[in-house]
């Protein structure tokens, strides 16, 4: 185990061996920091893939934890007066002006209320084509939502970052991969990446899902939401990349997409997070107002279909973030940040001055109550924390 265990938290890396040694794991890592100075930083296990002891410089797609960073870039990007989250799309991508979508806004894509979860069925797309590039994209500029923007909620898995990457793009001249490297990465000394480049392809873990999620179709009311998502998912390429095809793992690592395919690590995310919700290093991304609008639910009065996300139907959002709730409750009502597909977990709590990220190779299908692994990590630093 390769690690930094500041002063007193020592329960914080028992709670960490005890998840990591568990039948079954692979790579593991979890970094946090306390107001700004990092307390934890654990990584454990072996990459099954290449045979091989896990480096404290391994890195990882990190599934949707990947919306945060997106999310962060949205505040700042907004707080520059580059971007107004209040403004509709169209204003930046006439294009989008179609179908219903003249008043959509940034902030309903953000928040997941623009009514379109996947692209429109049947389009002939496959693989990452579904995913980034210029079809997919004039796909959703020309499709009609599923519902009208702003009155309900349904996650958007992958459009959440296709429509963002766009509305950035065009907004700003450069696209969010761009901004990840200019605007957190190179400022913070992040290992973070929308598409990693060359020199950090041997340092990716490749995760996997143990065991394995099943889908099974069912019988749905034709023309409901349910019946779109089913239809939709059948579509859509694997969640997690074919390690028998190196190829094909290259090109899932080194494609553009903000919603689910960040290279990074626990120890990238979680001084993210931190520079966040105070300073790091001197360096503050976003101010405590444009904090406090970025992370304002704008879901909780709307309705919510069927989750297709990473955890629970209770799922809540703010301008992108993930917000605290039931199956996802952080360190309580001020926790935000992002859960990925698998296990994944990157989020911060203002009130406490805390940050957390953890992130895993062993991918387990998603259940309401949040990953296993979860509960006894967030639990360990609380009791430190709080004393």
């Amino acid at each position: 185990m390769n690690y930094l265990v500041a002063e007193g938290f020592g329960p914080v890396a028992d709670a960490f061996a005890e998840v990591s040694a568990a039948p079954g794991e692979d790579v593991t890592q979890l970094a946090v920091f306390v107001d700004g100075t990092p307390v934890v930083d654990l990584v454990a296990g072996r990459d099954a893939l290449r045979n091989r002891d896990a480096d404290r410089d391994a890195l990882m797609m990190v599934a949707s934890c990947s919306k945060g960073v997106t999310a962060t870039l949205l505040a700042m990007l907004a707080e520059r007066g580059e971007l107004d989250l209040e403004a509709p799309v169209a204003q930046y991508w006439p294009e989008f002006a179609a179908n219903g979508k003249e008043h959509t806004t940034v902030g309903m894509v953000a928040s997941h209320t623009a009514g379109l979860p996947y692209p429109p069925l049947g389009s002939g797309l496959r693989g990452l084509d579904l995913h980034r590039g210029p079809a997919v994209t004039a796909l959703l500029a020309g499709a009609t939502p599923l519902w009208e923007p702003g009155t309900a909620m349904a996650y958007h898995p992958v459009t959440y970052g296709t429509l963002l990457d766009e509305i950035v793009r065009r907004a700003t001249g450069h696209d969010l991969a761009h901004h990840v490297r200019e605007l957190i990465g190179g400022p913070l000394g992040l290992d973070l990446w929308f598409g990693a480049p060359d020199e950090v392809l041997n340092r990716i873990v490749p995760d996997h899902w143990d065991p394995e999620p099943v889908f099974t179709p069912t019988v749905e009311v034709p023309g409901s939401y349910a019946d779109f998502r089913q239809r939709a998912l059948a579509e859509e390429p694997p969640m997690a990349p074919d390690l028998s095809d190196p190829v094909g793992l290259r090109a899932q690592y080194q494609a553009s997409r903000p919603a689910v395919g960040a290279i990074t690590d626990a120890r990238s995310l979680a001084r993210m997070y931190a520079a966040v919700i105070g300073e790091v290093d001197g360096i503050r991304l976003v101010s405590d107002s444009t904090l406090e609008a970025h992370t304002r639910p704008r879901t909780d009065e709307l309705e919510t279909l069927i989750e297709a996300g990473t955890v629970g139907p209770d799922i809540r959002f703010g301008v992108g973030s993930q917000l605290a709730s039931g199956s996802s409750p952080g360190f309580g009502p001020a926790s935000f940040g992002h859960t990925g597909a698998g296990g994944r977990m990157a989020i911060a709590d203002p009130s406490l001055g805390v940050s957390f990220a953890f992130v895993c190779s062993r991918m387990r299908p998603g259940a309401p109550t949040g990953d296993p692994r979860w509960a006894p990590l967030v639990a360990a630093v609380a009791r430190v924390v709080r004393g």
